[in-house]
Protein backbone atom coordinates (compact mmCIF):
# COMPACT_ATOMS: atom_id res chain seq x y z
CA UNK A 1 0.00 0.00 0.00
CA UNK A 2 1.26 3.91 -0.75
CA UNK A 3 2.30 6.01 1.61
CA UNK A 4 0.36 9.25 1.97
CA UNK A 5 2.37 12.49 2.31
CA UNK A 6 2.88 13.45 5.90
CA UNK A 7 0.24 16.35 6.92
CA UNK A 8 2.85 18.04 9.00
CA UNK A 9 4.22 21.13 9.55
CA UNK A 10 5.57 20.95 6.34
CA UNK A 11 2.16 20.75 4.62
CA UNK A 12 2.45 23.22 1.31
CA UNK A 13 5.52 24.28 1.99
CA UNK A 14 6.74 23.30 -1.93
CA UNK A 15 3.23 21.98 -2.54
CA UNK A 16 2.24 23.69 -6.22
CA UNK A 17 5.25 25.63 -7.43
CA UNK A 18 7.75 23.76 -9.15
CA UNK A 19 8.76 25.44 -12.17
CA UNK A 20 12.75 25.29 -12.61
CA UNK A 21 14.93 28.12 -11.39
CA UNK A 22 16.70 30.24 -14.19
CA UNK A 23 18.93 27.52 -15.59
CA UNK A 24 23.11 28.13 -14.65
CA UNK A 25 25.84 27.22 -16.72
CA UNK A 26 27.49 23.94 -15.99
CA UNK A 27 30.01 22.08 -17.60
CA UNK A 28 29.48 20.74 -21.22
CA UNK A 29 29.28 17.42 -20.27
CA UNK A 30 26.79 17.60 -17.48
CA UNK A 31 23.88 19.33 -19.96
CA UNK A 32 22.65 16.01 -21.27
CA UNK A 33 22.55 14.48 -17.62
CA UNK A 34 20.53 17.56 -16.88
CA UNK A 35 18.59 17.74 -19.89
CA UNK A 36 17.07 13.64 -18.86
CA UNK A 37 16.39 14.72 -15.04
CA UNK A 38 14.47 17.43 -16.22
CA UNK A 39 12.70 15.83 -18.73
CA UNK A 40 11.63 12.82 -16.02
CA UNK A 41 10.88 15.44 -13.61
CA UNK A 42 8.41 16.98 -15.83
CA UNK A 43 6.77 13.28 -15.41
CA UNK A 44 6.91 13.11 -11.88
CA UNK A 45 3.00 12.36 -11.73
CA UNK A 46 3.04 9.86 -13.65
CA UNK A 47 1.15 6.91 -11.89
CA UNK A 48 -0.51 9.22 -9.82
CA UNK A 49 -3.61 7.75 -7.71
CA UNK A 50 -5.63 11.12 -7.30
CA UNK A 51 -4.80 11.11 -3.46
CA UNK A 52 -1.03 12.72 -3.34
CA UNK A 53 1.18 9.93 -4.29
CA UNK A 54 3.18 8.97 -7.45
CA UNK A 55 4.77 6.03 -9.15
CA UNK A 56 8.54 5.99 -8.18
CA UNK A 57 9.68 5.56 -11.93
CA UNK A 58 9.62 8.67 -13.36
CA UNK A 59 11.35 10.29 -10.36
CA UNK A 60 13.82 7.86 -9.47
CA UNK A 61 14.91 8.68 -13.57
CA UNK A 62 15.13 12.15 -12.77
CA UNK A 63 17.23 11.09 -9.64
CA UNK A 64 19.52 9.13 -11.29
CA UNK A 65 19.77 11.74 -14.00
CA UNK A 66 20.68 14.49 -11.68
CA UNK A 67 23.63 11.97 -9.48
CA UNK A 68 24.93 11.96 -13.21
CA UNK A 69 25.16 15.76 -13.74
CA UNK A 70 26.72 16.17 -10.29
CA UNK A 71 29.37 13.90 -10.53
CA UNK A 72 30.07 15.30 -14.32
CA UNK A 73 30.31 18.80 -12.78
CA UNK A 74 30.69 18.47 -9.05
CA UNK A 75 31.59 22.56 -8.78
CA UNK A 76 28.24 23.34 -9.93
CA UNK A 77 25.65 24.09 -7.84
CA UNK A 78 22.66 23.68 -10.15
CA UNK A 79 22.14 19.87 -10.29
CA UNK A 80 23.00 19.14 -6.62
CA UNK A 81 19.79 21.42 -5.87
CA UNK A 82 17.85 19.30 -8.86
CA UNK A 83 19.26 16.19 -7.13
CA UNK A 84 17.69 17.31 -3.43
CA UNK A 85 14.22 18.48 -4.83
CA UNK A 86 13.88 15.30 -6.62
CA UNK A 87 14.85 12.96 -3.51
CA UNK A 88 12.39 15.39 -1.77
CA UNK A 89 9.54 14.25 -4.04
CA UNK A 90 10.52 10.90 -3.79
CA UNK A 91 10.09 10.71 0.07
CA UNK A 92 7.17 12.38 0.06
CA UNK A 93 5.16 11.89 -2.99
CA UNK A 94 6.42 8.55 -4.25
CA UNK A 95 7.68 6.24 -1.28
CA UNK A 96 5.83 2.97 -0.32
CA UNK A 97 6.66 2.71 3.11
CA UNK A 98 7.66 4.53 6.17
CA UNK A 99 11.39 3.22 5.92
CA UNK A 100 11.79 4.31 2.21
CA UNK A 101 10.28 7.43 3.15
CA UNK A 102 13.31 8.03 5.90
CA UNK A 103 15.91 6.61 3.44
CA UNK A 104 15.16 8.98 0.60
CA UNK A 105 15.16 12.10 3.32
CA UNK A 106 18.92 10.87 4.50
CA UNK A 107 19.98 10.74 0.63
CA UNK A 108 18.72 14.49 0.28
CA UNK A 109 19.67 15.72 3.45
CA UNK A 110 23.43 14.46 2.78
CA UNK A 111 22.89 15.93 -0.51
CA UNK A 112 22.19 19.04 0.52
CA UNK A 113 25.37 19.35 2.98
CA UNK A 114 27.07 18.70 0.41
CA UNK A 115 26.30 21.10 -1.84
CA UNK A 116 26.68 23.98 1.15
CA UNK A 117 30.11 24.59 0.32
CA UNK A 118 29.34 25.84 -3.28
CA UNK A 119 26.70 28.12 -1.54
CA UNK A 120 29.26 31.07 -2.02
CA UNK A 121 30.44 31.26 -5.53
CA UNK A 122 27.41 30.39 -7.13
CA UNK A 123 24.71 32.35 -8.64
CA UNK A 124 21.93 34.27 -6.86
CA UNK A 125 18.65 32.03 -8.09
CA UNK A 126 20.80 28.68 -7.76
CA UNK A 127 22.27 29.76 -3.82
CA UNK A 128 18.44 30.79 -3.60
CA UNK A 129 16.90 27.62 -4.14
CA UNK A 130 20.15 25.22 -2.53
CA UNK A 131 18.88 27.33 0.64
CA UNK A 132 15.41 26.50 0.07
CA UNK A 133 15.59 22.63 -0.59
CA UNK A 134 18.14 22.22 2.17
CA UNK A 135 15.43 24.13 4.37
CA UNK A 136 12.94 21.59 2.85
CA UNK A 137 14.89 18.64 3.39
CA UNK A 138 16.07 18.98 6.66
CA UNK A 139 12.50 19.95 7.74
CA UNK A 140 11.22 17.12 6.78
CA UNK A 141 13.86 15.06 8.02
CA UNK A 142 13.12 16.70 11.68
CA UNK A 143 9.53 16.13 11.11
CA UNK A 144 9.89 12.36 10.58
CA UNK A 145 12.24 11.88 13.22
CA UNK A 146 10.83 14.08 15.95
CA UNK A 147 10.11 17.95 15.71
CA UNK A 148 11.45 18.68 19.54
CA UNK A 149 14.38 16.56 19.55
CA UNK A 150 15.25 18.43 16.23
CA UNK A 151 14.80 22.03 18.10
CA UNK A 152 16.84 20.29 20.78
CA UNK A 153 19.57 19.57 18.42
CA UNK A 154 19.67 23.31 16.66
CA UNK A 155 18.19 21.27 13.61
CA UNK A 156 15.57 23.93 13.25
CA UNK A 157 18.26 26.81 13.65
CA UNK A 158 19.40 25.53 10.19
CA UNK A 159 15.99 25.03 8.74
CA UNK A 160 15.53 29.10 9.75
CA UNK A 161 18.94 30.13 8.61
CA UNK A 162 18.33 28.40 5.17
CA UNK A 163 15.05 29.95 4.56
CA UNK A 164 15.54 33.53 5.88
CA UNK A 165 18.62 33.35 3.38
CA UNK A 166 16.50 32.10 0.29
CA UNK A 167 14.55 35.26 1.13
CA UNK A 168 16.98 37.70 1.20
CA UNK A 169 17.49 35.80 -2.53
CA UNK A 170 15.21 35.92 -4.29
CA UNK A 171 12.04 36.21 -2.36
CA UNK A 172 9.78 34.94 -4.97
CA UNK A 173 11.25 31.51 -5.90
CA UNK A 174 8.50 28.72 -5.77
CA UNK A 175 6.31 31.18 -5.48
CA UNK A 176 7.32 32.59 -2.04
CA UNK A 177 7.64 29.27 -0.84
CA UNK A 178 10.49 30.44 1.65
CA UNK A 179 7.53 32.83 3.22
CA UNK A 180 5.51 29.34 3.59
CA UNK A 181 8.33 27.81 5.23
CA UNK A 182 8.95 30.94 7.53
CA UNK A 183 4.68 30.94 8.42
CA UNK A 184 4.96 27.11 9.46
CA UNK A 185 8.14 27.52 11.46
CA UNK A 186 6.54 30.55 13.33
CA UNK A 187 2.97 29.15 13.59
CA UNK A 188 3.93 25.52 14.79
CA UNK A 189 7.33 25.27 16.41
CA UNK A 190 7.88 25.35 20.32
CA UNK A 191 9.57 28.34 21.90
CA UNK A 192 12.62 27.44 23.72
CA UNK A 193 15.01 30.04 25.08
CA UNK A 194 18.58 29.81 23.95
CA UNK A 195 17.32 26.82 21.55
CA UNK A 196 14.77 28.43 19.11
CA UNK A 197 14.21 31.74 21.04
CA UNK A 198 13.05 33.23 17.19
CA UNK A 199 10.29 31.30 17.05
CA UNK A 200 7.44 34.11 17.22
CA UNK A 201 3.89 33.49 16.46
CA UNK A 202 3.04 37.12 15.60
CA UNK A 203 5.77 36.55 12.60
CA UNK A 204 3.78 33.52 11.34
CA UNK A 205 0.50 35.63 9.67
CA UNK A 206 3.28 38.39 8.13
CA UNK A 207 5.03 35.57 6.21
CA UNK A 208 2.07 33.59 4.77
CA UNK A 209 0.33 36.99 3.27
CA UNK A 210 3.94 37.95 1.85
CA UNK A 211 3.13 34.51 0.29
CA UNK A 212 0.18 35.01 -1.34
CA UNK A 213 0.98 38.75 -2.32
CA UNK A 214 3.59 36.50 -4.25
CA UNK A 215 0.78 34.19 -5.20
CA UNK A 216 -2.28 34.69 -4.64
CA UNK A 217 -3.43 31.95 -6.60
CA UNK A 218 -1.17 29.51 -5.60
CA UNK A 219 -3.21 26.15 -3.70
CA UNK A 220 0.20 25.87 -0.97
CA UNK A 221 -0.20 29.89 0.03
CA UNK A 222 -3.87 29.51 -0.05
CA UNK A 223 -3.87 26.45 2.48
CA UNK A 224 -1.35 28.03 4.72
CA UNK A 225 -2.58 30.95 5.24
CA UNK A 226 -5.87 29.27 6.43
CA UNK A 227 -4.10 26.91 8.93
CA UNK A 228 -1.88 29.81 9.88
CA UNK A 229 -5.08 31.53 10.75
CA UNK A 230 -6.90 28.85 12.73
CA UNK A 231 -3.37 28.83 14.60
CA UNK A 232 -2.86 32.35 15.55
CA UNK A 233 -5.64 34.03 14.60
CA UNK A 234 -8.66 31.90 16.05
CA UNK A 235 -11.24 35.14 15.71
CA UNK A 236 -10.92 34.90 12.33
CA UNK A 237 -11.74 31.13 12.24
CA UNK A 238 -14.69 31.51 9.58
CA UNK A 239 -12.72 33.38 7.26
CA UNK A 240 -10.03 30.12 7.51
CA UNK A 241 -13.31 27.71 6.69
CA UNK A 242 -14.05 29.69 4.19
CA UNK A 243 -10.33 29.38 2.38
CA UNK A 244 -10.51 25.46 2.95
CA UNK A 245 -14.10 25.02 1.43
CA UNK A 246 -12.84 26.75 -1.42
CA UNK A 247 -9.47 24.56 -1.76
CA UNK A 248 -11.27 21.56 -0.81
CA UNK A 249 -13.15 22.18 -4.21
CA UNK A 250 -9.99 23.41 -6.23
CA UNK A 251 -9.23 21.45 -9.89
CA UNK A 252 -5.43 20.64 -9.77
CA UNK A 253 -3.52 21.78 -12.15
CA UNK A 254 -2.46 18.42 -14.41
CA UNK A 255 1.52 19.58 -14.28
CA UNK A 256 1.02 19.79 -10.63
CA UNK A 257 -1.76 17.45 -9.77
CA UNK A 258 -0.01 14.87 -7.41
CA UNK A 259 0.99 17.96 -5.30
CA UNK A 260 -2.60 19.83 -5.63
CA UNK A 261 -4.53 16.54 -5.56
CA UNK A 262 -2.13 16.32 -1.75
CA UNK A 263 -3.08 20.18 -0.82
CA UNK A 264 -7.19 19.19 -1.91
CA UNK A 265 -7.07 15.93 0.27
CA UNK A 266 -5.88 18.02 3.36
CA UNK A 267 -7.94 21.13 2.63
CA UNK A 268 -11.07 18.63 3.51
CA UNK A 269 -9.71 16.75 5.94
CA UNK A 270 -9.12 19.72 8.28
CA UNK A 271 -12.49 20.94 6.68
CA UNK A 272 -14.18 17.67 8.68
CA UNK A 273 -12.19 17.98 11.64
CA UNK A 274 -13.08 21.98 12.22
CA UNK A 275 -16.59 20.90 11.43
CA UNK A 276 -16.24 18.34 13.60
CA UNK A 277 -15.23 19.87 16.10
CA UNK A 278 -18.04 22.43 16.41
CA UNK A 279 -20.37 20.34 16.90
Amino acid sequence: MRRRPCAGFLLAVTLGAVSLAPVSSVADDAQAALALGDAAWERRAEGDDHDGKAAPGSIGEAIRAYESAVAAAPRALLPRWKLVRALYFSADFASASVDEERAQLDRATAAADAARPLLGSASAPDAAAAHFWAAIVWGAWSQRHGLLAAVREGVMNRVHDDALAAVELEPTFEEGGAYRLLARLHASLPRIPLLSGWVDRAQALPAIERALAIAPRHLGNRLLFALTLLDVAPERREEALSVLESLAMAEPRPEQRVEEFSIRRTARERLAKERSAAR
